[in-house]
């Protein structure tokens, strides 16, 4: 059950947070919403006075100073509960999992960890675009299924020297360039908040230059792609930015992959333009719903030119460590006076 249901109890008045005493790390309760990396967890033990968990009971809430999150979502009633709450620490980049509006009502400092993943999630994102291309998921059911496959009649269009087109110039989106640059991959780049700059030798923020096209017209660029892949955060403006016109503008045989955030694509439509063949295939990582499985995903997760994964971008076994380690680090600091790194909000 979600921990932001009406079981919870009323919550009690709260002082003022900048009133609130911060505690040091060694005093401090902190929740652990959803679990971190075996290994992680023990030191979470180890920094802090008590660490519980939603199993502990809604009676513990009340003396939670800090929350380390690494997936769900931390919604208004269950921020209420936490008359003491300081600081949620997430181990990822992204800070849409959690109501934002009461995080800035009770003045709870949120920070995450930039970076930390890019490399796993663009190595996840390029195993979904070969997939596709290589038809691999389709060709593994048939021949599984007892059909005779002979290879003239699973040939693919492969990747080598493709058009791919990547909305969003974050650290995701250039280490999967990076990737596909092996491949002699044309690269197209629609990201109107970014630099100029962004990517060429006069970029001090990223040490490999980047061969490109920038566009200025989403459509122009999505006519063009044989992969249309989305590395941008999820907001009031990208929130479906990809719905049935946009997906209209592809070639028959393109693909769509999203290893970003759920919400970004309208998916009935992608169901709709997949069924009718107008568009050639999809990855996805992140679904509207979540956590995506059986009847959630709709009939994408029926499609054998869909690769479905359950937002698993990041669930490297060192990078997840590495990122709850640091979430630990950057929540005890805080509690230790030590200043606070990569505040969000």
């Amino acid at each position: 059950m979600s921990q932001d249901q009406s079981y919870l109890p009323t919550p009690p008045s709260e002082p003022v947070q900048a009133d609130l005493p911060r505690p040091p790390a060694k005093e401090a309760t902190v929740y652990l919403h959803t679990p971190f990396h075996p290994k992680a967890e023990l030191y979470a033990a180890s920094r802090f006075a008590r660490v519980i968990r939603p199993s502990d009971g809604p009676e513990e809430l009340s003396a939670v100073d800090g929350i380390l999150l690494r997936t769900g979502h931390v919604g208004r009633s269950l921020l209420l509960n936490m008359p003491k709450l300081r600081i949620i620490a997430r181990n990822g980049v992204g800070y849409d999992n959690m109501d934002i509006p009461t995080v800035r009502e009770k003045d709870v400092v949120v920070t995450n960890c930039p970076g930390g993943n890019s490399q796993a999630v663009a190595e996840l994102t390029l195993t979904l675009i070969l997939t596709l291309l290589r038809r691999v998921l389709e060709v593994d059911h048939r021949i599984r299924s007892g059909e005779l496959v002979p290879s003239i009649r699973a040939l693919s269009p492969g990747l080598f020297r493709k058009t791919v087109t990547l909305v969003g110039m974050g650290d995701t989106a250039y280490e999967l360039s990076k990737l596909l640059m092996a491949f002699h991959c044309r690269i197209l780049v629609y990201s109107p908040t970014s630099p100029k700059e962004r990517w060429t030798v006069e970029d001090q923020r990223y040490p490999v230059t980047i061969p490109h096209e920038r566009y200025d017209s989403l459509e122009e660029m999505m006519r063009e792609c044989d992969v249309l892949s989305l590395h941008c955060p999820l907001s009031e403006k990208t929130r479906g930015l990809i719905g049935d016109k946009e997906l209209s503008w592809m070639k028959r045989d393109a693909i769509l992959i999203n290893t970003a955030r759920g919400g970004m694509v309208d998916e009935r439509a992608l169901e709709k333009r997949l069924k009718d063949g107008t568009i050639g295939g999809a990855g996805l990582d992140v679904f509207e719903i979540e956590p995506a499985y059986g009847e959630t995903m709709g009939e994408l997760g029926k499609m054998l030119n869909v690769v479905c994964l359950p937002h698993l971008g990041g669930s490297t076994d060192g990078v997840t460590l590495e990122g709850c380690t640091r979430a630990i680090d950057i929540m005890a600091d805080y509690f230790d006076g030590k200043g606070i790194v990569n505040r969000v909000i």
